[in-house]
């Protein structure tokens, strides 16, 4: 049987910092080190966005700049 994993809590700016440090080693780095960082800020982006699109928000948070406070 293969063990569960619980869930935990990570905060977004974490995730950013990841994304932006696997990206910038996927640049600088040579072959090998460079594609696991960018599997490594492909994996952190993709969390970032589905942990933003999983959060509910209230309505006054999801009012666009062109709607205005209410």
């Amino acid at each position: 049987m293969i063990p569960s994993v619980l869930p935990i809590a990570v905060s977004r700016p974490l995730l950013f910092g990841l994304l932006a440090v696997g990206a910038v080693v996927a640049v600088a780095a040579p072959p090998p080190t460079s594609s696991f960082a960018a599997g490594f800020a492909a994996g952190a982006g993709s969390v970032f966005v589905l942990s933003f699109m999983k959060t509910p928000r209230s309505p006054d948070e999801r009012a666009g700049p062109e709607e205005g406070p209410r």
